[in-house]
């Protein structure tokens, strides 16, 4: 890559870090398990997600600006991402002064040159489920039922909390809200956590068109920088960057309409700036793959 290019996006990372206005002498909280009741989040702390953490129906997570969100590393369910679940919501509403940062336990956000710019897969990612219409699940249970639903990249359907199936996705509700995500960094994450089954920089499940979700950036993940399983959610200014799969990955009749995509990958990578299924892979042969994407 070219060296002024690397610096300058050094430079940029850095002061969209000093910008958030995290203390140095932040707590770190550890987080784990669900979140079964309203929580906020202050920038005024560090939090450090261990294993699958699950937001509940019924539960908000809001972030304030400028908060510092990291993940610790591990593989299987043990890899750490955040997980708001179907019927519940997240309200990460960062500014373009004060963003909020998903990130690698490892990354120090303050210096630019602590973690190559194309290191990857450090932690899981971030997760929405929503319960907007699906076109074809690929749990058999799932593809059943009415209205259809379909679980989360092979894990355990019947994985239970406070009475939730909580790797559920899908229903009946186009206009479903997961909440809001606005001017949010998402970076080092990706993660094999079960054979052809990743977590992406942010995967979203049957999310629906009440959610917001702009300016976000996915930056250095191990799988796609977005992935939509079906939904109907709208998208504005999004930012796929080095990652090492598809930039933009749709499956299972997604229907949401988008603006402003921008995509730049590491020269030589595998993928494709757009994956576009009318159906999971494997269920239906209609696939669409483009080396560029102009104009979407």
């Amino acid at each position: 890559m070219n060296k002024s290019i690397e610096h300058s996006l050094k430079a940029l990372c850095l002061s969209a870090c000093l910008l958030a206005g995290q203390s140095a002498t932040a707590d770190i909280i550890d987080v784990s398990g669900s979140i079964a009741s309203n929580t906020t989040w202050y920038r005024t702390n560090e939090y450090v997600l261990n294993g699958f953490v699950y937001v509940l129906a019924g539960s908000s997570l809001t972030i304030e600006a400028g908060t510092v969100v990291k993940g610790r590393p591990g593989t299987d369910a043990n890899t750490a991402c955040l997980i708001v679940t179907a019927g519940a919501k997240i309200f990460a509403n960062g500014t373009p002064s004060k963003p909020i940062i998903f990130t690698a336990e490892a990354d120090d956000v303050t210096d630019p040159d602590d973690l190559a710019i194309f290191q990857r897969g450090l932690w899981g990612g971030v997760v929405l489920l929503g319960k907007s219409v699906l076109n074809t699940p690929s749990d058999i249970a799932g593809a059943a039922a009415s209205p259809k639903y379909d679980v989360f990249e092979g894990l355990p359907s019947a994985t239970e909390i406070n009475g939730q199936f909580v790797n559920r996705f899908g229903g009946s509700d186009d206009d479903d809200s997961s909440g809001v995500l606005r001017y949010v960094s998402i970076r080092h994450a990706g993660v094999v956590f079960l054979p052809n089954k990743e977590l992406n920089g942010l995967s979203m499940g049957a999310v629906g068109r009440g959610t917001v979700i702009e300016n976000i950036e996915s930056y250095a993940v191990a799988d796609d920088g977005f992935e939509f399983f079906g939904g109907t959610v709208n998208t504005k200014y999004l930012v796929s960057a080095f990652n090492d799969d598809d930039a933009f990955d749709t499956d299972q009749g997604y229907r949401g309409k988008n603006q402003f995509w921008f995509a730049i990958q590491e020269p030589g990578r595998k993928d494709s700036g757009g994956e576009w299924n009318g159906e999971r892979s494997g269920i239906a042969a209609s696939k669409r793959a483009a080396g560029d994407v102009h104009g979407v």
